[in-house]
């Protein structure tokens, strides 16, 4: 008996999904990384892919499209190359990418970071007269060539002064894949920039984490490599390796962000504050037990690796809802990156309404992890659950999810 595959659509996520991007970036319509979630970006790849197949362009992966996608993986690559950006995408990177159309001429509308009709419109015109397959979307070959292109930030217009320009040779950008990219997102990874994959996929998150490691090291942020940028985080990395364990006394980024995925794995440290004490250490200690590992309560190289993976339920529960999910970043709100209790906002963290589910309590989101209910927020009332996430690109992949399992712990 021959059972079809579901119809993978926007908002769905998991591995089925997963496995469809996977085939997509094999097959040359995506170019974005690979994280499981069907987003603006997915859709779109989806739909040059049935249209250039003959298929029903519906956005969505019917057990059709999905067999007819993984028949192509591996056997040529879409013109203009995959799909980088798409319109539903939102993000600094959406801004970068407008500010280069209107400066250019094509862009009328706001320079306002949301990839909508205006910027679909724009980014048709810029491909027609630079003769790249008009689509709309911002594949690599339009990416490519609007990264050629000066760039006129929209505060410097509105201040009659110049913008800078983008000079310099990138030596990576988003669409870039390999070896190198991976190497790169590694040495990201263990500097606290960036969570996995280390997929060679240079991505969103990659270029987030980046325009992070630009800005904290004073380079200027654009979210892609150049000489300067390497150069920078090839010799902090350098004078870093062999320092990635931390232990107790040790505080800053990398203790909030171990205190934040210790979190999302179920292992309360307490208040993430960045500080390495005594809650961490048990957290860490615990951790270590349950994965089998050397009960140190330091955190080594296997534990970061251990970290990495993706979070477990395990145990019981009081009670099970289920709710409609958004997510939110550290810079949200007031920006001030600390949740209604005090903590480090982030990943493992999660804005609830108190009258559904208590503040400080430990709930497991299906899909994310683990989270401590320490936040609140003024469009959080009633079923609703806003999940911390890390950069404004993990928060458009999470998107806003209409119904997904919530085990209240403890």
């Amino acid at each position: 008996m021959n059972v079809s595959a579901q119809t993978l659509s926007i908002g769905m996520n998991g591995s089925e999904v997963t496995d469809l991007q996977n085939d997509l970036v094999a097959a040359g319509y995506l170019a974005r990384t690979v994280d499981g979630d069907f987003g603006s970006t997915t859709k779109e790849a989806v739909a040059l892919f049935q249209k250039a197949k003959g298929l029903p362009v519906t956005g969505k992966a019917d057990d059709t499209t999905r067999k007819a996608v993984k028949k192509a993986a591996g056997k040529g690559y879409r013109p203009g190359g995959g799909v980088v950006y798409a319109e539903g995408n939102r993000g600094t990177m959406i801004t970068d990418m407008q500010e280069r159309l209107a400066a250019a001429g094509f862009l009328k509308g706001d320079i306002d970071g949301v990839y909508g009709q205006d910027t679909t419109k724009a980014v048709r015109s810029f491909q027609q007269e630079k003769k790249i397959p008009v689509s709309g979307a911002i594949d690599e070959m339009t990416y490519a060539a609007l990264t050629e292109m000066k760039r006129i930030p929209a505060s410097a217009e509105e201040e009659g002064e110049p913008g800078p320009e983008d000079d310099g040779h990138f030596v990576f950008g988003i669409g870039d894949r390999g070896k190198e990219v991976s190497s790169l997102q590694k040495k990201l990874m263990k500097l606290g920039y960036l969570d996995g994959p280390a997929d060679g996929i240079y991505g969103g998150d990659t270029a987030s984490a980046v325009k992070g490691f630009q800005s904290d090291e004073g380079l200027p942020s654009t979210g892609m490599v150049d000489e300067d940028t390497l150069g920078h985080i090839t010799s902090v990395y350098v004078s870093q390796s062999g320092n990635s364990t931390l232990s107790r006394g040790a505080s800053g980024k990398k203790v909030i962000r171990l205190q934040n995925r210790l979190l999302l794995h179920g292992y309360d440290p307490g208040t993430v504050d960045g500080v390495y004490g005594e809650g961490t250490e048990d957290a860490v200690r615990r951790f270590q037990e349950e994965q089998e590992l050397e009960e140190t309560g330091i955190a080594d190289d296997d534990v970061w690796d251990r970290l990495e993976n993706m979070p477990v339920f395990s145990g019981s529960y009081k009670k099970m809802f289920h709710m409609r999910s958004t997510a939110y970043t550290p810079n949200d709100g007031g920006g001030e990156g600390r949740t209604a209790l005090g903590g480090y906002a982030g990943k493992g963290h999660a804005a609830v309404d108190p009258e559904v589910i208590p503040l400080g309590s430990i709930v497991f989101i299906e899909g994310y992890g683990y989270a401590v209910c320490d936040d609140i927020g003024g469009a959080i009332h009633g079923n609703i659950i806003d999940v911390g996430v890390d950069t404004y690109d993990q928060a458009y992949q999470w998107g806003t999810k209409t119904r997904v399992t919530v085990y209240l712990v403890r």
